[in-house]
């Protein structure tokens, strides 16, 4: 462990709860009994909630890019500064000599690199970032197996407080019962391909409120299920009219995830959706926030041929019980996102921290570095995000490093007006599933 990243911010508990900081601080569960302070259905963890300082934006110029201009015109990538995450069309630009398709991106246009709120184009050169998009899917074992839903959901629980769609089951790992929450589209098509994402809670969390959208704990307006199911990426999807299967494997004690014993886990919970119901092999992906994100950059530089992309919310590359090392397998498509007045998951240096990881994913893509390593990033006090698109990356294999004026958080809110924390409002999300999407 090391200690130069272990500092505590206290308001009522500590923040370094979250998983990035101390491994040895934080009291018990501060968010009580999921559901209601009463005690009902199960724990929910305050997974060190932010205290605010989160980003307010302002419109979006779709930011500088290395080759001139991004505001609608060509371009190569590039930065991409403030703005909402919001829902509207971007028409996108010519991409390194390609045509990207663009994204949503709050209305606004990018030229190649990801405009706020938008996409890396798709199609385009390696140096306009994107996906194989065009891609077949590759459908797995379960395609076609029309008892799929019933067999894997047999003996199993509702979600307190949660969607109608999910279901609490166990899973026997590693000679242990384990419990994993599944959520299936309500239309399931045991003959479509759907995309599957696993989410990993943060620090003093649960799978149950993972599923059920409580996080930060009774912080903040919108942190219900509907709103903020699976960090908000359930409602993301949704919303374009993209559903995908979802699962979230609940930790072991307060501080959840050992790569050791839950990268066994990953294998055979895939390995049991993959039997079971109709995914596409192809487009499997991780997110988490601190102490899930650490889990889910753990399995991106191990199972790369397993994951299609991961989306790390405040990741570390350090104290993560039986932290891995890169095995270089091959690439996967990276985003992570860094408030930059996190003091428990920093942004931090070329080789600690959250830009390490950005840095690492950029080398294992082929990517090209910024001289110096000088990522660009926003700054506490600006108001805005920034999102920066690495140029030369291997096609379909994008890293996109976005920071933001706030603390630890994976749901800060970014519109020009708002503050704090809102399951609704946060930015991450649509940026989130835009960046999965793509693929």
């Amino acid at each position: 462990m090391h200690a130069k990243w272990l500092p505590t911010l206290l308001f009522g508990l500590s923040i370094g709860l979250a998983g990035c900081g101390s491994a040895s601080v934080g009291p018990s569960n501060t968010g009580g009994t999921n559901g209601s302070p009463s005690g009902t259905g199960g724990k929910v963890g305050t997974g060190g909630s932010s205290t605010g300082g989160s980003s307010t934006g302002g419109s979006s110029t779709g930011g500088s890019s290395t080759g001139g201009s991004s505001t609608g015109g060509s371009g190569t990538g590039g930065i991409a500064t403030g703005g909402t995450a919001g829902r509207g069309t971007g028409s996108g630009g010519s991409a390194g000599g390609g045509n990207p398709s663009g994204g949503s991106a709050g209305g606004s246009t990018g030229g190649g690199g990801a405009a706020v709120g938008g996409r890396s184009g798709t199609g385009g050169s390696p140096t306009g970032g994107g996906g194989d998009s065009g891609s077949a899917p590759r459908p797995s074992k379960g395609c076609g197996n029309t008892n799929g839903v019933k067999t894997i959901t047999t003996g199993g629980m509702s979600v307190s407080k949660g969607l109608t769609t999910s279901t609490v089951l166990k899973i026997t790992s590693g000679g242990m019962s384990r419990e994993f929450i599944i959520d299936i589209p309500a239309d399931y098509d045991p003959t479509k391909p759907y995309r599957l994402v696993f989410s990993w809670h943060q620090a003093y969390g649960s799978d149950v409120g993972n599923a059920n959208g409580q996080y930060p704990a009774f912080n903040g307006p919108n942190f219900d299920a509907q709103h903020y199911a699976f960090f908000g990426l359930k409602r993301a999807a949704t919303d374009a009219h993209d559903e995908a299967i979802f699962v979230a494997p609940e930790g072991i004690g307060n501080l959840p995830w050992d790569y050791k014993r839950d990268v066994t886990l990953f294998d055979d919970l895939l390995a049991l959706v993959d039997t079971n119901l109709c995914v596409d092999d192809s487009r499997v992906f991780s997110t988490g926030f601190s102490f899930g994100a650490m889990m889910s950059y753990a399995l991106s530089i191990t199972r790369q041929s397993k994951l299609r992309a991961v989306v790390a919310m405040a990741a570390a590359n350090y104290n993560l019980p039986n932290e891995p090392t890169d095995t270089n397998a091959g690439p996967v498509a990276y985003m992570g996102t860094t408030g930059m007045s996190d003091g428990t998951c920093p942004w931090g240096s070329d080789t600690m921290g959250g830009k390490a990881c950005n840095l690492q994913h950029a080398k294992d893509n082929g990517c090209t570095i910024p001289a110096g390593n000088a990522i660009p990033t926003t700054t506490a006090g600006s108001k805005k995000y920034v999102c920066y698109d690495f140029q030369g990356c291997k096609a379909g294999y994008p890293v996109k490093a976005c920071t933001f004026d706030g603390a630890h958080t994976p749901s800060s809110v970014d519109d020009g007006s708002s503050s704090g924390d809102d399951g609704l409002k946060a930015f991450i999300p649509p940026l989130a599933w835009q960046f999965m999407s793509q693929f």
